[in-house]
């Protein structure tokens, strides 16, 4: 019998490299939105693209079942390894792995881009894929492919948890207005806070958003704007939940 007990916590230092605040709670309700809004089954495979430190895959130890199952993949070596020593020997449908794909940001000295980067996995071997913080640290060829690999890999009922900043008319008019947490910079369809380290932070055109998923077949179902801008709301990051 699998005993999520045995597991501790990530070290403090760890949690504070992927944002802060309550770990638990912060992953629980992400968690507990894809079970709500997109119908996660407890027996469904979830790929995490940009795991970190494992904070989404907490509240799922205690919600998959054995025939269910976990994929995470990050740049951050020392994440995904202490992900594997501490949560894979005693959930071994949990498996994390250390990919090397370049961000001027988190991984500048990688070679391979997030354009050109092919996910570890089979087509069709997913029912969810989630990626928290992601899309707000690449450039747009890297999330045109990634978007790509996400359809390959998911299967005919895939559904997408993901976030954004989302550049549309009220978050340009908060951003006007002075109220935003950045002071983003326009460059095409992306926007960058910080033109010296453009990756730190990317905010896209919400047009552009619903047209790289639209060319997929995906919908998306619902858009829970954030607090990112200066607007009201329960979420930091812009959350999309899409399916097929």
């Amino acid at each position: 019998m699998r005993n999520r007990k045995k597991i501790p916590d990530p070290p403090e230092d760890l949690h504070i490299c992927f944002g802060g605040g309550d770990f638990h709670a912060i992953g629980s309700k992400m968690i507990n939105i894809c079970k709500d809004k997109l119908g996660l089954a407890v027996d469904e495979k979830v790929l995490d693209i940009g795991c970190g430190i494992g904070r989404l895959s907490f509240p799922l130890l205690d919600y998959l079942d054995e025939s269910g199952g976990y994929e995470g993949f990050d740049t951050f070596p020392v994440g995904v390894k202490w992900c594997t020593e501490n949560i894979t020997p005693e959930f071994p449908n949990f498996k994390f792995q250390l990919v090397d794909i370049f961000n001027s940001t988190y991984n500048p000295y990688a070679t391979t881009t997030g354009a050109d980067f092919v996910f570890p996995y089979e087509d069709n071997s997913f029912g969810l894929a989630m990626l928290n913080s992601v899309f707000t640290h690449m450039m747009p060829d890297d999330i045109i492919n990634y978007v790509n690999e996400i359809d390959r890999v998911l299967n005919e009922k895939g559904r997408i948890f993901v976030t954004f900043f989302l550049v549309n008319d009220e978050s340009s008019s908060l951003m006007d207005q002075g109220k935003s947490v950045h002071d983003f910079h326009k460059y095409g369809v992306f926007y960058t806070a910080d033109p010296k380290d453009p990756m730190d932070a990317v905010g896209y055109e919400e047009k552009f958003v619903k047209n790289i998923f639209g060319r997929h077949g995906f919908k998306i179902q619902e858009i829970l704007y954030g607090t990112w801008c200066g607007r009201t709301a329960s979420n930091h990051q812009d959350i999309l939940l899409i399916t097929r």
